[in-house]
This record gives structure tokens, sequence and C-alpha cells, in this order.
């Protein structure tokens, strides 16, 4: 008998810009998700982790974690998107545009917005928008991506053609920001919160392993289908690689203790420099680049983050000399953040994991 082997994700060879996809993932999410989730993924802001809090600031439950909302929007899109792209480049501008609650259905679409083969025409950048939607058609989250695939065949300039079918109504507007909610809110509930201060660097102390039972357990819960991450017959156990999005999120959650009361955030970019594989340590560095009253009760601060691998902090770090090319607001390549470590600060070669500038909401006072 003759056998098919199924193939998933971007099929360049009929790509074109303005097309979109539709997951075929619809997942609904109940209270066991929040746990898994902060067991691997520690939260220190109360919003998350406080009913009394969460209820304090206007809100009906306790808050789903923005990083899982993050990770269903990147990873329900694997299946019918980037299970054929050969890296995850960086996102930009991921933000939640809905309060999300116990029991919300949601689904995922990706629209192509740009693609090109590179200059050595080698490889091919693809830019896409990425949209979580609830099970009242509601936009709850958003991003935007770019990935690193095969080079497109020809022919490679592709008219745009626009997806006029019913779901490029989830693309034409922005929803409402949690933060449009916070406005309203008279008076927050008392937390620890430290102060924050402009050009302050953090050495976060905590530092923590993503298990190889986690990296399975959460690529199986978010439908994480790319065989990378973890088919190890096929890579070996040495070949597998945590998902961008987790260790982002591990690395934010690092952060968090420091941070604290973060209620609402906006990832500006981020992007990967060194991969993670299972049972690596993941560590931070943030320096805070900006802090604005946005209102009497609200304040925004601008923040630089490293996600550092395999880096012991408070013993290799303390009396380091970080340079500050390395914690400016600016993106820069691979190469180019090597560079900088081979020259000013060996102690980082080949460990820095992540570069990310977000802006944190938070209380005040």
């Amino acid at each position: 008998m003759q056998s098919k082997f199924p193939v998933y994700g971007l099929d360049l060879r009929t790509a074109c810009p303005g097309e979109i996809l539709e997951s075929p993932h619809e997942v609904t999410i109940d209270a066991s998700w929040r746990t898994s989730w902060q067991s691997a993924f520690p939260a220190s802001s109360r919003i998350a982790t406080s009913k009394e809090y969460a209820t304090g600031c206007g809100l009906d439950e306790i808050a789903i974690p923005v990083s899982m909302l993050l990770n269903m929007t990147l990873c329900f899109s694997v299946e019918p998107f980037s299970q054929s792209c050969r890296y995850h480049l960086g996102l930009e501008n991921a933000r939640q545009e809905a309060v999300v609650r116990e029991g919300d259905t949601f689904r995922s679409f990706t629209r192509l917005d740009q693609m090109g083969n590179t200059s050595r025409g080698d490889a091919s950048v693809i830019h896409t928008t990425h949209i979580l939607v609830n099970q009242h058609g509601e936009r709850v989250f958003s991003l935007l991506k770019r990935s690193y695939y095969d080079p497109i065949p020809q022919p490679v300039d592709r008219e745009s053609n626009p997806d006029q079918g019913e779901n490029s109504k989830y693309f034409t507007e922005i929803g409402e920001t949690p933060l449009d909610r916070f406005q309203s809110v008279s008076s927050f509930p008392d937390a620890p919160r430290q102060e924050l201060s402009v050009d302050e660097v953090i050495l976060h102390p905590a530092v923590r392993p993503f298990g190889w039972t986690e990296n399975l357990a959460l690529s199986t819960l978010y439908r994480n289908t790319h065989p990378i991450h973890w088919d190890a017959q096929r890579y070996g156990r040495e070949g597998i690689v945590v998902c961008g999005g987790f260790v982002q999120s591990l690395v934010f959650a690092i952060c968090d203790r420091e941070l604290r009361q973060v209620i609402d955030e906006v990832l500006e970019r981020s992007s990967h420099v060194n991969t993670i594989a299972p049972e690596d340590c993941i560590g931070a560095i943030s320096r805070v680049l900006s802090v604005e009253q946005i209102s009497d009760q609200l304040e925004a601060v601008r923040v630089k983050t490293l996600g550092l691998k395999n880096v012991d902090v408070e013993q290799e770090l303390v009396d380091a000399e970080i340079p500050e090319t390395l914690l400016d607001d600016q993106e820069r390549k691979p190469s180019q953040i090597e560079a900088i470590c081979a020259d000013q600060c060996h102690i980082l070669s080949d460990r820095i994991a992540l570069q990310a500038v977000r802006t944190i909401i938070r209380p005040c006072c």
C-alpha cells in the first residue's frame, strides 16, 4: 500500500501577502491552565495571583497572565504557519486587547503581511500579524512576528491579494486594552512595590531551569506542533530547542519580583540571540529606560531586559562591567551582540538568550 506523509506549515509555493491562515485549534481554558502556567512561570504581581487585588483593580476575577495569552497566539499558529519555518526571529507590538476570563474559548488567525528573499537568496523573511479571538469574536491579543524561512520559489515578488473572507474582520480594528479599564480605577489596593528610577540596572537574583518535562508538557498543552520542540527521536535530546515564547515568558517571570506590581504591559519588540535547550538555566538583567506618570494612579515604565543562559547572576555579574550598549533601547543582530561581548564583556559571550524592550504599567502609589 502507498503511504502518505502529511505536511504542515506555510506552503511557500502558493503563499502571498494578504493571505489569512486560520488555526485548526479551538481551546477552552479553565483554572487549571493558570495553575500549570504559574508552576513553570512564577508570578509576583498580585493581579495574577489574588482575587482581592484583581477585583480592587476593577476586574471580576484573577487576571489571566499576559504571557499565557501571547503563547496561545504564537503556538496555535504553528500548525498552519510556522511549522515549516527555520527560525523565529522576533516579535513586535504584542499587547492584550480585551479582558480574559476562565471558561473563554480561543482561536487564532495569522495574516501574511510581507514576504521577500534575503539579499543572498538562500532564505526568506516573512512578516505576519497574529490575532487571538474569543468565543464572542472579540480580539483578545495581537502581535507582529518576523520569521526566517527557506527561499520563496519563483515568482518571488507576488502581488498582494488581501483576503476578503469572513476572517478579515479580525484585522480591521484594534480592541480595547486593559489599560483603558484601569484608567477608571480611583484607588488601587495596597501591595508591595519597589520604586524604579531611570538608568537603574537590576540584576534579577532568580535563575531557573526550563525542565525537560515542562517543555514537553507546555508544548503539548499549547499546541506547539513544531517537532524541534519535542521530537527527540528525530533530533535527539541534545537537539531539542525550547520555543521562543516560553523562553521570553520565563525571562519576564524572573523579572516580575523586582518590577511588581505589573498590571498591564506592551512588548515593543523582542528577539532571540542564543537558543535555549531543556535544562538550561535562565536568568535576567534589566535597565529602566524611562518612568512616566500617565495618570494620578498609574505610571508607565519602559524597560530593556536581557535574558541570560546558564549565568549565575549573583556570583558572576555583581561586580561585572556590563556595556551600556547591551542595555540601551536598540535592537541588535546576534552577531553584533556577540561582537560587543567579545570585546567588552567576555562573561556574557554566547550566554545572552533574549533581548526585549517593553512598557509595563504599574500603580504609582
